[in-house]
């Protein structure tokens, strides 16, 4: 298992302690917020941005971009406005920075580097997204 599978599944597990989430996408991310379903939100997605790489030696240190989408829609088993999101990403914030290194040999730490939230461009869906690195060391080289 390579250390991106290994992170992206912490993080994954992080999220999922945020009761109010129902479905977690990782490895097929939904283009179009129509594609979900009802039950299936509030959902959130993760993916892969791009990585930048410092070779250090037998070792590069990468900083990894990633972008987590918190999609939401207001149901008759409940409304959704711009507080209930902000509410919701916090919750997520917080998961995800309680062990900002994931408990991941090798993980330096998360870095929270934005977000952006999406109110009324695709009513009734209320979304935003978290972009954060992750910073990491992974071995690149033999032994010298």
């Amino acid at each position: 298992m390579s250390i991106e599978e290994t992170i992206m599944d912490a993080l994954a597990s992080r999220v999922a302690t945020v009761t109010d989430v129902v479905t977690i996408n990782t490895d097929r991310i939904i283009l179009s917020t129509s594609d979900f379903r009802d039950h299936e939100l509030p959902a959130v997605q993760i993916w892969d941005v791009a990585q930048s790489v410092q070779h250090q030696r037998g070792r590069i240190l990468v900083n990894w971009a990633m972008s987590l989408e918190i999609i939401m829609k207001s149901l008759e088993t409940g409304a959704v406005n711009q507080r209930t999101l902000w509410d919701l990403r916090r919750q997520i914030q917080l998961a995800l920075w309680n062990e900002p290194n994931l408990n991941i040999p090798g993980v330096v730490h998360l870095i929270y580097s934005g977000n952006i939230t999406d109110l009324h461009l695709i009513e009734p869906f209320y979304i935003a997204r978290i972009d954060f690195d992750v910073q990491f060391y992974d071995d690149l080289t033999g032994s010298c």
